[in-house]
């Protein structure tokens, strides 16, 4: 191939990966937007104070409602557990609201096939029970505790009353978190796409074979184990925010990363350098350390546990059914209609997000 039509063959595959994850981020980020709006955060705070089960299960419900960019979940995390959520309540809401938000479901059904969304959120679920007891046999809780106690959070977005669902107002505040959450993420997604359309047509897949394990004819234990455990640091030096790693995702599976590998990869969102530097921010180095390392444990193990269960049922998908760089993007499917409604929605929202009072943006950190 020359280098004209590899050039030609990126442009396609980048604006095509693009086209297909558009509606998913428009509907994903209005209703990131809504709950923001909709949703106190004192209130999340009250019902998520301590490590049960229940308080779990009810962290990661809010998380799963709330923000898709790894970096608000963050900001969002560390303000409930300053409110007074349990440190690992307050982790199971970010990672949650990091891979079990609604967005991420349409965008790897779009991109990867049902198979890798109902794995997601699977995994989302079983990544957050590891967490937990890695937590509570060798967290840092105390160290958390202190951080709560020698901080005040500025609890000034929670003085006012929450808006209706029914108000013109109240819609304004979800279009300016909208339109805040877009400016936050756009660069992460953009540079994902941007990436994985590069890596599918440039690099070949002897250098994947190479990186990640693979046997040729299916998957061995051995394959399992080493793409789960490269996967979340293939992540860390990719840099890309939750949404934005799934087509770098796609083009690592079609590369011959193992289903399980892949997972691990997209869960490892949460331990990109730049997570960690705000963890740093946040918590100290040494918390932030700690942190990432028990965070990079449940992504291997939980990556591992679900491509076994998934490999043994039968259920995992076929790298070449999912191939990117076979995709045929621009049709006239579901996706194009989907991308008319939601251009428009997504339009509707910036206007409302221009008429927004100025303070509704001006708390919500990063």
């Amino acid at each position: 191939m020359d280098l004209v039509s590899m050039a030609g063959d990126t442009l396609y595959t980048i604006a095509g990966m693009g086209w297909k994850m558009l509606w998913a981020l428009v509907l994903g980020f209005a209703i990131s937007g809504a709950v923001q709006a909709f949703v106190p955060k004192r209130r999340m705070a009250q019902v998520m104070g301590d490590d049960r089960p229940a308080s779990l299960a009810r962290a990661g419900f809010f998380g799963a409602i709330s923000s898709s960019c790894s970096y608000a979940a963050a900001a969002m995390s560390r303000s409930v557990f300053l409110r007074g959520a349990h440190v690992t309540a307050a982790l199971a809401f970010m990672i949650a609201a990091t891979n079990l938000v609604v967005e991420l479901g349409f965008v790897l059904w779009s991109l990867m096939g049902w198979q890798f969304v109902v794995a997601e959120f699977v995994g989302g679920v079983v990544l957050i029970a590891i967490m937990a007891l890695l937590m509570k046999a060798f967290g840092p809780i105390a160290a958390f505790e202190r951080v709560r106690e020698s901080e005040s959070d500025d609890q000034a977005d929670d003085a006012g009353d929450v808006p209706s669902p029914l108000s013109l107002d109240g819609w304004r505040t979800a279009a300016a978190r909208f339109a805040m959450d877009w400016s936050m993420i756009w660069k992460d997604i953009v540079i994902g796409i941007v990436v994985a359309g590069t890596i599918v047509v440039w690099v070949p897949q002897s250098f994947w074979q190479a990186v990640f394990l693979s046997s040729g004819d299916g998957v061995s234990w051995l394959q399992m184990i080493e793409n789960a455990l490269v996967g979340p640091l293939v992540a860390v030096v990719s840099f890309v925010c939750s949404v934005g790693n799934v087509p770098m995702a796609a083009a690592l599976f079609n590369g011959g990363i193992s289903f399980g590998g892949a997972l691990a990869f997209i869960y490892g969102d949460l331990i990109v350098i730049p997570m960690l530097l705000v963890y740093r921010r946040y918590y100290g180095t040494k918390l932030a350390a700690q942190l990432g390392v028990l965070l990079y444990v449940a992504m291997v193990l939980t990556g591992f546990l679900i491509d076994v269960v998934f490999t043994l049922a039968g259920w995992a998908p076929d790298a070449a059914a999912t191939g990117v760089g076979s995709m045929e993007f621009f049709k006239l499917d579901y996706t194009f209609w989907l991308n008319l409604v939601f251009g428009v929605v997504g339009l509707g929202l910036w206007y409302l997000s221009r008429q927004a009072p100025a303070a509704h943006c001006a708390h919500h950190g990063h």
